[in-house]
């Protein structure tokens, strides 16, 4: 009798944590599904009752061509910004991890120091830096101050994951005849790629999501948190709504492309793992 009523609290319990984190997801991707239905409506004004199915918002979108224009920059800046922070991340992490050296506990403080510091202030900063070489309102400008502000994130990630790694493995590769380079790119490299590519789709949706810094030093070629803002600034125009649907579909189909391409990886170094 006891056992009866434990399997049925358990029950009730776990059809309650279903329904918690149904209710969750659901509140979280409400305004998605929102998005994403009034990028559809007829109306300019994204209000029930529904007054009908249409493209023209798309239509103006790709007619106007400023907001593709702004995405095309994001496009660019983004997942350049993000693999640059990244290789630096792992060489970073790699010597923080691997390496004792005078001064490693002042580097790695220093080297958090753009997370710690308010966009705000690093926006001005970068604007005053950037204004006097000469760098100032280009793309090149939102390339160097994402890497900047990226970094961190590339080599927190990419620590936690080369901390995962047993130190005896890389030893074994050198008194197999492997050189240092040689250990760092055939055994830590693959080991840390999980942890690689978590950092690059992380620093890729921080440096797409960015605004505040991009807004100083983006000038006349804005990205397109910048270039939405602008035109929200002026009138809530429905074609917002289309391009956050187009990003949306972007955002779903680079995360599956990313799942297929490690998914294997995985098994296969879990089915090696298992071999050896």
């Amino acid at each position: 009798m006891a056992i009866q009523k434990k399997q049925g609290s358990d029950r009730l319990l776990a059809l309650a944590g279903w329904a918690y984190l149904l209710l969750g997801f659901g509140f979280l991707l409400l305004p998605i599904f929102a998005l994403v239905l009034f990028s559809f409506e007829d109306s300019r004004l994204p209000t029930l009752p529904w007054t009908g199915w249409t493209l023209k918002w798309y239509n103006f979108l790709l007619s106007d061509g400023r907001l593709l224009e702004a995405l095309k920059n994001s496009l660019i800046v983004s997942p350049l910004a993000a693999a640059a922070a990244t290789v630096i991340g792992f060489f970073a992490a790699y010597a923080l991890n691997r390496f004792e050296f005078w001064g490693k506990k002042f580097l790695s403080i220093l080297l958090i120091v753009p997370i710690l510091i308010p966009p705000l202030i690093m926006g001005v900063a970068f604007l005053g830096l950037l204004s006097r070489v000469n760098l100032q309102g280009q793309l090149l400008s939102v390339f160097l101050t994402h890497v900047v502000i990226l970094i961190p994130t590339a080599i927190a990630l990419i620590t936690i994951r080369l901390a995962q790694m047993p130190s005896d493995i890389e030893q074994a590769a050198w008194n197999l005849g492997a050189s240092e380079w040689q250990a760092l790119f055939r055994v830590v490299l693959p080991w840390s790629i999980p942890g690689i590519a978590g950092a690059w789709l992380l620093s890729f949706t921080f440096s797409f999501d960015e605004f505040v810094i991009a807004w100083f030093v983006s000038g006349f070629q804005p990205t397109l948190p910048v270039a939405i803002y602008s035109f929200m600034a002026f009138n809530l125009d429905p074609s917002l709504n289309a391009i956050g649907t187009i990003i949306f579909a972007l955002s779903i189909l680079l995360l599956v492309g990313v799942e297929l391409l490690l998914i294997p990886l995985l098994l296969e170094n879990r089915s090696n793992s298992k071999q050896a």
